[in-house]
């Protein structure tokens, strides 16, 4: 198994995203290194057999001083992963002062993330490299343009900025003017033509020295009838040949961002003409992405070979992709208490079910640190209602 003198450090927030990472080093005997972004006490990724050390800072901005109190190796520098888009913004922003002792998920020219993670620039982007989206609308006043089409969906400008409190479906202007009037939103909203969808899909993969190999695992499907995000139960496989044009466009589409790491990019299939309409991009790690993992293709893996020093095309070649079906086991158990989809579907689907985001069965601490959570702040709700 390969080896190499550079360490993995693993930034995210108390997250299956971040855990995913870890679990995927980890299949390959890489242990990691993992800095929590969380105003929290103890994290369940941390109880993860798998991680050398972690430590806890309460938010991005002490990221920095948090990476150079631990590593100063100039020689075999620290590879770096990324889960949240917050951190990916921050080393991006100081790029010029952590390179001396880390490779960073970061494009080409540094300082440029945030601008590049904002929908404006991404629509534009893929505008230009010739994918299909929705009619857009920027609002930065609160003045709700004329000629918005209805239903429409809102969303801050970029995610290092706002919350999915800024999301919000609209089926007319008043839903939209009562949104501006009561919401805590983001100075600039973009706003949407809402896509009525048969469902969602994500690419996954890595971009490798600033786009130069672009490597794409699958395509994940995710069928979610209610619900504004795409944590839900999903398939993975290889692209099929109807989405070879739409695959060709999204990786001219990160090649032109000039971006190294890990990443997703979402699309909407359009129910009514068959369109692939794309949504965004994450510069990080996706929460889904530990099916690639599981599916047989360790993108993880491949980028710390890439960057080590190792024979990551090999890895690459030998890597075949399987039909896996991923669950996010404990946020899926309560769609189905909140009755978002009947018990029935829910056992039929954990019965297909080949990989979990948060339980691993060679490493059951983290899901038990999870679930503990989950039940915390459940009965803290209940107490604070009662």
């Amino acid at each position: 198994m390969y080896m190499s003198n550079n360490k993995v450090l693993v930034i995210g927030a108390d997250h299956h995203n971040t855990l995913g990472i870890v679990e995927s080093l980890g299949e390959k005997g890489i242990k990691s290194y993992v800095l929590i972004v969380a105003d929290i006490k103890t994290s369940f990724v941390l109880k993860s057999k798998f991680v050398i050390n972690g430590w806890i800072c309460p938010s991005p901005s002490c990221v920095v001083d948090e990476m150079l109190k631990h590593f100063s190796d100039s020689i075999n520098k620290t590879i770096v992963y990324s889960s949240y888009d917050n951190v990916s913004s921050v080393l991006d922003s100081a790029a010029e002062q952590l390179e001396k002792y880390f490779i960073l998920p970061i494009t080409n020219e540094p300082g440029s993330l945030e601008h590049k993670m904002s929908k404006e620039y991404m629509s534009e982007l893929a505008r230009e490299v010739g994918l299909s989206v929705p009619r857009t609308w920027m609002v930065s006043d609160g003045k709700i343009p004329n000629d918005i089409e209805y239903p429409c969906i809102t969303k801050a400008i970029s995610s290092v900025e706002g919350s999915k409190k800024n999301i919000k479906i609209c089926q007319t202007r008043e839903d939209l003017e009562t949104f501006f009037a009561n919401t805590e939103h983001c100075p600039i909203i973009q706003i949407q033509k809402f896509i009525s969808k048969e469902y969602e899909f994500q690419f996954l993969g890595c971009s490798l020295n600033n786009g130069e190999h672009v490597i794409i695992s699958g395509r994940t499907h995710i069928d979610r009838p209610n619900g504004i995000d795409n944590t839900f139960f999903l398939k993975f496989d290889n692209v099929e040949p109807e989405f070879g044009e739409t695959l060709q466009k999204a990786k001219e589409f990160i090649k032109r961002t000039g971006y190294s790491g890990t990443f997703s990019i979402e699309f909407l299939k359009d129910k009514n003409n068959g369109k692939h309409y794309f949504t965004e991009t994450n510069f990080r790690n996706d929460g889904n992405a530990i099916c690639q993992t599981a599916a047989g293709m360790n993108i993880p893996y491949i980028y710390y070979l890439y960057y080590s020093g190792g024979d990551w095309q090999k890895e690459l070649s030998a890597s075949t992709i399987k039909t896996t079906y991923l669950m996010p086991e404990i946020y899926y158990f309560k769609c189905m208490l909140k009755r978002e989809f009947p018990f029935r579907e829910w056992l039929q689907n954990y019965k297909k079910t080949t990989c979990f985001i948060t339980y691993f069965k060679n490493d059951t601490k983290p899901f038990w640190g999870s679930l503990w959570n989950e039940f915390k702040i459940s009965l803290g709700n209940k107490l604070k209602i009662n």
